[in-house]
């Protein structure tokens, strides 16, 4: 016999239930500022603001910043299908600065999935404007509910 989820059971949630719940979890996100737009099965979209804190030393966002939007966004995006997930690999092409005061949009969508490994691409740009950083990166699908 098979179990039904139940709208208790974290395999009852939504994505973008499943995304809340581990935003509220997270300090990073929540420090970032992070913001879910839409989510849905295997795409999301995110939104954070360039902070003056978040920038380097030539007054722009700071690279690593920006690395960790997009691992964050496609992270979460992997999670929020319910099974429990890590960054196993990503890497990054910066092609614009992240100027300060900016709305960053980071999209990430599944692109292939195959044995315990999904594969992401995150393209991250400002909003309403010009693509400034590209990611691909890897999660180790790990098994269990992604919230217990």
């Amino acid at each position: 016999m098979t179990e039904q989820a139940t709208p208790a059971t974290p395999a009852a949630l939504s994505p973008l239930e499943l995304i809340e719940g581990m935003a509220l979890r997270n300090p990073v996100y929540r420090h970032l500022g992070i913001e879910v737009e839409e989510a849905r099965p295997g795409y999301t979209r995110f939104a954070m603001t360039v902070r003056h804190e978040l920038t380097n030393t030539f007054g722009v966002g700071h690279g690593g910043i920006v690395f960790t939007f997009a691992d964050m966004a496609f992270g979460f995006t992997c999670n929020a299908m319910g099974e429990r997930a890590m960054t196993a690999s990503a890497a990054i092409d910066y092609l614009a600065p992240a100027p300060v005061g900016a709305r960053l949009i980071a999209e990430a969508r599944e692109v292939a999935r195959q044995g315990r490994n999904a594969f992401y691409d995150v393209e991250i740009r400002v909003e309403g404007g010009e693509v400034i950083a590209m990611v691909r990166g890897r999660m180790r699908l790990l098994g269990g509910p992604t919230l217990a």
